[in-house]
């Protein structure tokens, strides 16, 4: 039988703490079972939790006990969302080149460093690249934003979003994670960051290194990374800022996942 909600809650710590990223256990531990959330986001996994890690992993792996329907209807209500635009009329307020394949118009756009196309009904990867449904998420939602704007130069923190309060603590969770990977290894950070189209700014007076990443076409992305001093016990730090219009082009959650995906891949 496959692990429940209940059999997982019971081995965390119970405390909602937040540091997963979720305001209570409960919510972890159904995120865990119905949606496929990794169970190593709780930083004081039991003894009788990590023992079950790989039953789990198998099982989100088999679909067994998810709500895979969820997803499905997210994307779906987004291309509705997207299908009354006018692409072409789209294309150069986001940052991206419209063009027609079979009668169909798409979207290009530059997503990580990859050339996608985003039909209305579908989002094309080049060769050799995995297709994403959360990706695809992200790119509907930047596409129902219609852009316009252009980047103000002027850099914000998350926090001062509206309405960023409750999910804060996942942006901290995240830069914590990247800092404490390349502590006493920024060269490597300074390697991995071009791959990811990285490049190197002067924005912060006192940053060890400070970079500058075009997910999306128009949606920069500062990294701020502060080096670990053992002598001072002053640990590695990281931090993500924003554009001032960041908000014209994605919602929160969408911020998130992207924050996610560009840490991922420095990590990789």
């Amino acid at each position: 039988m496959p692990h429940t909600v209940m059999e997982v809650l019971k081995t965390l710590p119970r405390t909602n703490c937040g540091e997963c990223g979720q305001a209570t256990c409960l919510a972890f531990a159904t995120r865990v079972i119905k949606e496929g959330e990794y169970l190593g986001r709780c930083p004081y996994l039991s003894e009788a939790a990590r023992a079950m890690a790989s039953e789990i992993a198998s099982q989100q792996a088999a679909g067994l006990g998810r709500r895979r329907e969820s997803l499905a209807i997210a994307l779906e209500a987004l291309q509705e969302k997207v299908a009354p635009l006018d692409f072409a009329a789209l294309a150069q307020g986001l940052g991206a080149r419209y063009g027609e394949a079979d009668g169909r118009g798409f979207l290009q756009l530059t997503y990580f460093g990859h050339q996608v196309q985003v039909f209305k009904d579908q989002v094309c990867y080049p060769e050799g690249v995995e297709a994403n449904p959360w990706d695809a998420i992200l790119l509907y939602n930047y596409l129902a934003s219609r852009g316009g704007a252009e980047p103000t130069g002027t850099w914000i923190t998350y926090q001062s979003l509206p309405n960023s309060v409750s999910k804060t603590k996942t942006l901290k969770r995240l830069e914590g994670e990247l800092a404490a990977h390349f502590a006493g290894k920024q060269e490597h950070l300074e390697a991995a960051a071009p791959r990811l189209g990285g490049e190197p700014v002067q924005v912060a007076e006192d940053a060890d290194l400070q970079l500058v990443f075009h997910p999306l076409p128009k949606v920069p992305v500062l990294l701020l990374f502060w080096e670990a001093d053992p002598e001072e016990d002053f640990p590695a730090q990281v931090h993500f800022l924003f554009d001032g219009n960041i908000s014209d082009f994605l919602d929160l959650e969408s911020l998130l996942f992207l924050v996610e995906q560009l840490a991922d891949r420095l990590m990789s």
